[in-house]
C-alpha cells in the first residue's frame, strides 16, 4: 500500500465508523493530540465535536492553516477559546463524551462550564478500544516502523567496542532510525509516563531500579531524566540489552535483541534459549477469540516451572504484570495480554510481545517483537534474527 503524506478521507470515515459503533454518548468532544488526530488527521490546537452521524466539526485555536491542509475533515472553523464552542458546536447533544482519563481537570471544568446543561461522561474507553483494532493503512505505517527497528538492531553489532558508554550506542541508534525516517517522538498516554527512543543497558543496568512501566531497567544520564542510555560501559561478557522503538507517521513498533563482545555466561545462555521457546509458544496463541487474561496465566504458569518466576519481566521492585501491550498512535494501547484484561483477541490488533528475565548485578535478557494478528495466522512485523549478537 502506498503511504500517503495525509490521511485519507477514506480512512478517516473507517475510523469513524468503528468508534461511532461503541459510543454510548450523543457526541465526543475530543481535546487530545493522538486522539484528534485519529479521528481527523492532523495534530492541532482545539477541540474537535464528533456526533454519532453526521460531519464532525474541528474548531482550531492553531494552527488553523495547516489543519485545513491537513485534514479530511470538511467542516474545520478558527477558535478563539474555549467560550465560543457553544456558538461552533450549537446542537453539541445532551450528552457529551470527553476523554477523562488524560484531560487535565482545569481543562474539563472549561468545558462543562460551557456546557452547564449537558450530562459529561467518559468516553476514554470508547476511542482506546475503538483504536486498539487497527486499519490496513495503520497496519502500514507500524510495518514501516518496524522496518526502522530491523535496520538499527543490524546496524549495532559493528558498533560495539569495550569502553563505549551506554549513551553512545543510544546516539548511534538514535542516527540510524531518524535516517530511516524516524519520527522523533514517542508518544505514552498515561500520566507521567515518559519514553524517548527507548533503553539502551549495558550488563546490570538493565535490572537497575526505575518508575518506567516495563522491565527493563535504564540509570540515563541525570535522575531527573533516567531514560535511554547512561554512562556505564560496555565489559566484555556484559549482555546489550537493547529496547527500542520505532516511529513512522505517528505510529509505533516496539522491539528488542541482545548483543554482548564475547560469550555470555552459560546463566543467560540458558535463559535466553528459555525465553525463545517461550515466545514461539505465546506467538502461537495470538489468534482472534483467545483470551489476553488466559495466555498470560498460562505463561505464568509455564515460568512458575523454571526457576525464573521471581525473575521474569523483571526483578524486584522491576516486576511487571504483563508480557504485551498493544502498540499504535501511543506505547501503551489496549489490549493487553495480562491479568484481567478478558475481552478475545480481535484481527488487525498489533501487540508488541516481549518475555524477558533479570538478574541483580548481572543484568538480562529477553526478546521483543511486534505482531499483527489476522483472520488466520499471525504476521511478526520486526523481521530480523532474534538469536543472541555476539561479536
Amino acid at each position: 500500500m502506498e503511504l500517503l503524506e495525509y490521511v485519507s478521507r477514506a480512512e478517516l470515515e473507517q475510523r469513524w465508523e468503528r468508534v461511532r459503533r461503541l459510543m454510548e454518548c450523543d457526541a465526543l468532544i475530543v481535546l487530545q493530540n493522538v486522539d484528534q488526530y485519529y479521528l481527523t488527521g492532523t495534530v492541532q490546537s482545539g477541540a474537535l465535536w464528533f456526533p454519532r452521524e453526521g460531519e464532525p466539526i474541528l474548531a482550531v485555536r492553531k494552527s488553523y492553516e495547516r489543519a485545513k491542509m491537513e485534514s479530511a475533515v470538511r467542516n474545520v472553523v478558527r477558535l478563539r477559546s474555549y467560550s465560543d464552542l457553544p456558538s461552533i458546536f450549537p446542537n453539541a447533544g445532551d450528552t457529551l463524551g470527553l476523554e477523562l482519563d488524560v484531560v487535565p481537570v482545569s481543562t474539563y471544568q472549561q468545558i462543562a462550564k460551557q456546557f452547564p446543561n449537558r450530562k459529561l461522561v467518559d468516553a476514554s474507553m470508547t476511542l482506546r478500544l475503538a483504536r486498539g483494532v487497527k486499519t490496513p493503512y495503520e497496519v502500514d505505517c507500524i510495518r514501516q516502523a518496524a522496518r526502522q527497528l530491523d535496520l538499527a538492531f543490524l546496524d549495532i553489532p559493528d558498533q560495539l567496542r569495550e569502553g563505549m558508554a551506554e549513551y553512545e550506542l543510544a546516539a548511534r541508534i538514535e542516527y540510524v532510525m531518524r535516517m530511516a525516517g524516524h519520527q522523533g517522538l514517542t508518544r505514552v498516554r498515561r500520566f507521567n509516563m515518559e519514553m524517548y527512543y527507548g533503553a539502551v543497558s549495558f550488563g546490570d543496568t538493565a535490572a537497575y531500579p526505575h518508575n518506567f512501566d516495563g522491565p527493563v531497567g535504564v540509570r540515563g544520564l541525570y535522575p531527573a531524566v533516567n531514560a535511554s542510555g547512561g554512562r556505564k560501559q560496555l565489559k566484555r561478557g556484559d549482555p546489550v540489552v537493547v529496547d527500542i522503538v520505532g516511529g513512522y507517521a505517528g505510529y509505533i513498533a516496539d522491539g528488542t535483541r541482545i548483543y554482548s563482545l564475547g560469550p555470555l555466561s552459560n546463566q543467560l545462555v540458558d535463559a535466553y534459549h528459555f525465553i525463545l521457546d517461550l515466545n514461539a509458544w505465546i506467538q502461537e496463541q495470538l489468534r482472534p477469540g483467545n483470551v489476553p487474561s488466559e495466555i498470560y496465566a498460562s505463561i505464568l504458569e509455564r515460568v512458575a516451572k523454571t526457576s525464573y518466576a521471581s525473575q521474569f519481566m523483571g526483578a524486584g521492585d522491576n516486576q511487571v504484570k504483563f508480557v504485551a501491550h498493544s502498540v499504535g498512535l501511543e506505547l501503551d494501547e489496549i489490549p493487553v495480554i495480562a491479568p484481567k484484561y478478558d475481552t478475545p483477541l480481535e484481527p488487525n490488533v498489533v501487540l508488541a510481545v516481549e518475555p524477558k528475565i533479570f538478574f541483580p548485578g548481572i543484568g538480562g535478557v529477553g526478546v521483543e517483537n511486534t505482531y499483527v494478528i489476522t483472520e488466520s495466522v499471525v504476521e511478526r512485523l520486526t523481521k530480523c534474527p532474534q538469536e543472541i549478537y555476539t561479536r
